[in-house]
C-alpha cells in the first residue's frame, strides 16, 4: 500500500500550553479524498498545518510521500504539498492577484513563460481571469478564497491539504472547487482536507480521519460514519442520509443516489437538500 502521509506518534501543545494533538499515529493513502473530521477544538487544523511544515513537529515524526517534514527537508516538502488555510487573507499578500499566483511557480524558479502559463491557467480554471491586475484585499471573501486556491493549482503539488476549504463559497463556487479537486484526484493529486461539515464528508470523501480533543479516534472508510457510537464519541452527528436510511438496507451518500432508490419522492428529497444545505 502507497501512503502519501505517515504519522508516528505526532504531539504538540501551543505556547500557553493548550494540547492540541496527543500521541496522533496516522497513515493515508496516496490518490484519495480523506477528509480529515471533527468539532472545533479537535485538532484538524492543527495537523493539516502539520503536513507540509508550517507547524513543525515538537514529538514525533511526519513524513510526507516518505519525505520527512523537517527543516532541511523543508523546501522539497512544499514542493510537493499545496497547503489551503482557512481565511484566504493568512494566504494573499502580493499587491495583485497575479503577483500571489505567480509567488509560488517564481520560488520554483521556472522560467517566466512557465510562470505566466501556470497563473493563466489557474486564473481561468477558477473563474477569476478577469481579476489578475486588482489588488486581494478588494476583492470579496468568495473571490480572494478563488485567488487562494488558484495559487496552489499552479504549483502543481501532489498533495493539497486544505483546511475547512468551502468555507466562504456559496454553492456554485463550492461545487466548481469540488469538481476541479475531482479532476485532480483522478490526475493523481492526494486530496487532504479538515471539515466539521459532516454531510460533505459522508458525500464527498474517500476516506475519514475522526477526532477528538487532539487525537485520532478512528481511521478508515466513510462507512466509519453511519457509527452512532463513534460519532457520539466524537460529538458529531450523524450524516442527514446515514440517519435517514440508518433502518434500512439502502447507504446512499448524496441525494442524487438515494433519489434512485426513492423513485417519485420529489419533494422528500427537495426538503432533505434544504435540511443539508441549512446545516452547512
Amino acid at each position: 500500500m502507497a501512503y502519501a502521509l505517515e504519522i508516528q506518534n505526532l504531539n504538540y501543545a501551543y505556547p500557553d500550553r493548550t494540547v492540541a494533538l496527543q500521541k496522533v499515529n496516522l497513515r493515508i493513502k496516496k490518490q484519495k479524498k480523506t477528509a480529515i473530521i471533527g468539532t472545533n477544538g479537535s485538532g484538524k487544523t492543527t495537523l493539516i498545518y502539520h503536513i507540509n511544515g508550517t507547524i513543525p513537529a515538537q514529538e514525533g515524526s511526519v513524513k510526507v510521500l516518505d519525505l520527512q517534514v523537517c527543516k532541511e527537508n523543508i523546501y522539497e516538502v512544499r514542493r510537493a504539498v499545496g497547503l489551503l488555510f482557512d481565511n484566504p487573507d493568512n494566504q494573499l499578500f502580493s499587491t495583485t492577484v497575479y503577483g500571489d499566483i505567480a509567488f509560488g511557480p517564481r520560488n520554483l524558479k521556472l522560467d517566466q513563460e512557465e510562470v505566466d502559463r501556470r497563473v493563466h491557467a489557474a486564473l481561468h480554471r477558477v473563474g477569476i481571469a478577469e481579476l489578475a491586475g486588482r489588488p486581494p484585499y478588494c476583492l470579496s471573501l468568495g473571490q480572494k478564497k478563488r485567488a487562494a486556491i488558484a495559487g496552489l493549482l499552479a504549483m502543481e503539488p501532489e498533495v493539497m491539504a486544505c483546511d475547512e476549504p468551502f468555507s466562504g463559497l456559496d454553492p456554485v463556487v463550492s461545487r466548481q472547487f469540488r469538481e476541479i479537486l475531482d479532476e485532480l484526484k483522478e490526475q493523481g493529486t492526494t486530496l487532504i482536507y479538515s471539515t466539521h461539515d459532516v454531510d460533505l464528508a459522508y458525500s464527498w470523501a474517500d476516506e475519514v480521519v475522526v477526532m477528538k480533543e487532539g487525537r485520532v479516534l478512528e481511521c478508515g472508510t466513510v462507512d466509519l460514519m453511519r457509527d452512532e457510537k463513534l460519532m457520539e464519541n466524537a460529538c458529531l452527528p450523524l450524516p442527514l442520509l446515514a440517519e435517514l436510511f440508518k433502518h434500512s438496507a439502502y447507504k446512499p451518500r448524496t441525494i442524487e443516489e438515494a433519489a434512485q432508490l426513492l423513485p417519485g419522492q420529489h419533494d422528500f428529497l427537495a426538503a432533505v437538500r434544504r435540511s443539508v444545505a441549512n446545516r452547512e
